[in-house]
């Protein structure tokens, strides 16, 4: 009898230690099992608008809150996570407190903020959106007419903006 107790507990120990090394490994790396990355260093709290097309994600919305210790290498790490998931970086912006990054991967678009709780870093927010990439528009060249009492028009493309007309 001792014999199986002991058994009973060491199996115990062991998968007791086992499940706490599982449960300490962090969030996931990507959404779902798919090719969308999470946001580097933030627990994901809500995934919504979930959308999927031919096995892979097409659209979702992720809500995220985590500690930013590091502003930059969080932005870095998540940068890395897409490009190697196969994402390409098309834009980033830094507007404040958050840092906008913009990525594509075949039709679809990804668009990742991360900000800083500036009272609470422990509680900064993070956004995740993936969503089709709407279809180029055909290129529009615009020309100007030639005023009656000008020289005519060369056909060249006005480049810039119109100022307004009152």
């Amino acid at each position: 009898m001792n014999r199986h107790a002991a058994r009973i507990i060491l199996l115990s120990v062991l998968l007791f230690s086992g499940l706490l090394l599982t449960g300490c490994k962090g969030p996931p790396e990507v959404v779902l099992e798919s090719d969308v990355p999470n946001v580097a260093g933030y627990e994901p709290l809500v995934t919504r608008n979930l959308q999927r097309e031919d096995g892979r994600i097409s659209g979702v919305e992720v809500l995220y809150r985590g500690d930013i210790d590091d502003p930059v290498r969080q932005v870095n790490d998540t940068q890395s996570r897409f490009s190697a998931q196969g994402w390409t970086l098309v834009s980033k912006q830094a507007r404040g407190a958050a840092t906008i990054l913009n990525f594509r991967k075949d039709s679809r678009s990804a668009r990742v903020e991360i900000a800083m709780n500036q009272l609470d870093p422990m509680t900064s927010p993070a956004h995740l959106q993936v969503f089709p990439t709407p279809p180029q528009p055909p290129a529009v060249s615009f020309s100007t007419p030639a005023p009656s009492d000008a020289a005519p028009s060369t056909g060249a493309p006005v480049e810039g903006f119109a100022p307004p007309t009152r």
